[in-house]
């Protein structure tokens, strides 16, 4: 599958920006009989902020049933963009297009960087068995006696982005790897010849020797892309009010980090949001709603959906019109020594 960008445009006419992050390649499967006669297109509207960056991002995709389509990396792609700063526009737009490909027809680029994704799609096993249809071995050999992993740390990579290498290696009777080599590669030069030196080093249990083994390695950005900064009439957190405060062990995943929307972590994207909610004097928490979220809907989702669980101390009145803010946060790489 192909997700191909259209023009911007910022209140009707066209915005160029300066940095457009490709979303991830992925695959998607045909659960139907019939295979649509029309593309299916997905519309993301955003706004641009002061620093040029994608913000308020919303999406709306149409549903086509008999398909499983991962979409999940448009917005947070749409994150990790740049434009001109200094240019901010408030009503913006971009619909990406689907292009469905047969695996057997694909080029065999688009699948390298499909099998490297982080998660791997529906149609993973196809994939893997077509790079490895000259050998005995493509998803690997098993029995692992040692596996290496280069030192991601010291390979550069600019926040919110991803590179890969897709290697192929043969193994002897020994359990030795021979002829590793890149087959597919995002071009990173410091990534793919860290990755030839792990697996050369690599070692599995000995007996039969394999040939057209395949594994691949990637790298996200260095560091986190932090949240925009909170507007000055952001509206203010009322923990400090006994009715409202909630209870910490009512919200493990936000506290855990489960609650951290998948994609964004995926693209070390941080973001914040602010719940509006009311409670009971029961303890019970209602009417939860988003305020206000950034720098894409999906953390408002992923907090409402948290606090929805949430319980404040029991007492003698509830309130109306609490607000938590809740700020999502990854932690910054140690750079190499």
């Amino acid at each position: 599958m192909r997700l191909t960008p259209g023009t911007i445009l910022c209140a009707g006419g066209p915005v160029s920006p300066t940095h457009l992050e490709v979303p991830f390649a992925t695959s998607t499967k045909w659960f139907g009989r019939d295979a649509p006669t029309t593309a299916p297109s997905y519309a993301l509207t955003f706004a641009i902020d002061q620093d040029g960056r994608a913000v308020d991002i919303q999406s709306s995709p149409p549903i086509f049933p008999g398909f499983f389509i991962d979409t999940t990396d448009l917005a947070p792609a749409l994150a990790a963009s740049r434009f001109a700063p200094g240019m901010p526009q408030r009503t913006c737009g971009i619909t990406y297009t689907v292009a469905f490909v047969p695996v057997p027809d694909a080029p065999l680029a688009s699948l390298y960087a499909a099998a490297s994704a982080p998660v791997p799609g529906p149609a993973a096993s196809e994939i893997y068995e077509r790079l490895g249809a000259d050998g005995d071995c493509a998803r690997g050999p098993g029995s692992p006696r040692r596996l290496n992993y280069p030192a991601f740390e010291a390979i550069a990579q600019a926040s919110g982005t991803r590179s890969w290498s897709f290697l192929s290696f043969d193994v002897d009777a020994t359990g030795r790897t021979q002829n590793v080599h890149v087959v597919g590669s995002s071009q990173n030069a410091a990534l793919d010849s860290a990755s030839v030196k792990a697996l050369r080093g690599n070692r599995y249990a000995p007996g039969k020797a394999s040939r057209g083994c395949t594994f691949h390695f990637y790298r996200l950005g260095n560091q986190p892309i932090a949240a925009p900064a909170l507007p000055a009439d952001a509206p203010k957190d009322t923990d400090a009010l006994p009715a409202c405060a909630i209870d910490p062990k009512t919200i493990p995943s936000l506290l855990n980090g489960k609650a951290y929307p998948g994609p964004f972590a995926a693209r070390r994207i941080e973001g914040y949001a602010i719940i509006g909610f009311d409670t009971a004097p029961w303890g019970a928490v209602g009417n939860v709603r988003v305020l206000a979220a950034e720098p894409a809907a999906g953390f408002g989702q992923a907090a409402m959906e948290a606090i929805s669980q949430a319980r404040v101390v029991e007492g003698d009145v509830g309130h109306r019109g609490c607000v938590s803010r809740v700020q999502f946060r990854l932690p910054k790489e140690k750079p190499a020594e």
